[in-house]
């Protein structure tokens, strides 16, 4: 008999309020979008299992608060976190450069530090025709950061490369993890 293992990743959505975080994970979730927002009182958490490569994968997802309010609280939640998706509004520039403190953040209570896999996720590309993203800006974040796992562009709203967030942060952990495909 052959038992498949399922492997557990803990993983954080971090950034300012109203970039997307919760949209991303209600999309992924398969709970669709909504409109209204409600801002995320401390942390909510959700579990997915899913098949990323063929290996079995659950996702346990934290959504952290970006309001300041929550800081103290919510930096309980980063120990043990594997891996995470730094998410800013492509509308706000503002939440890219905040991102430079989530990141330093999640990197130390996880206790990882740059080798904390981290995808950034710049969301909400359906508004892009109102304020265009700005390339360069994104890349040299990147680089400066080490954010190792990556870049994607997502919509929430539409569900574009919502997936492909998740899949590549999780092929990043498992990279990282030196697990084989």
């Amino acid at each position: 008999m052959i038992l498949m293992t399922t492997l557990l990743f803990k993983i954080i959505l971090l950034g300012d309020g109203a970039v997307g975080k919760t949209s991303i994970r209600r999309r992924y979730m398969g709970e669709g979008f909504r409109a209204d927002f409600l801002a995320t009182m401390g942390a909510d958490f959700a579990f997915l299992k899913t098949k990323i490569d063929g290996i079995n994968v659950e996702f346990q997802i934290w959504d952290l608060a970006g309001q300041p309010a929550f800081r103290n609280v919510m930096k309980s939640y980063y120990k043990g976190a594997m891996g995470a998706l730094a998410v800013y509004d492509v509308t706000q520039p503002k939440s890219l450069e905040s991102l430079d403190i989530w990141v330093q953040e999640v990197r130390e209570r996880a206790g990882t530090y740059d080798e904390l896999p981290v995808v950034l996720v710049g969301n909400k590309i359906d508004l892009r025709d109102e304020v265009p993203s700005n390339l360069k800006t994104i890349q040299g974040f990147v680089k400066s950061k080490s954010l190792n796992a990556g870049f994607v562009e997502t919509s929430a709203k539409t569900g574009e490369a919502i997936e492909e967030a998740f899949s590549t942060l999780a092929r990043a952990i498992m990279d990282k993890a030196d697990i084989k495909k």
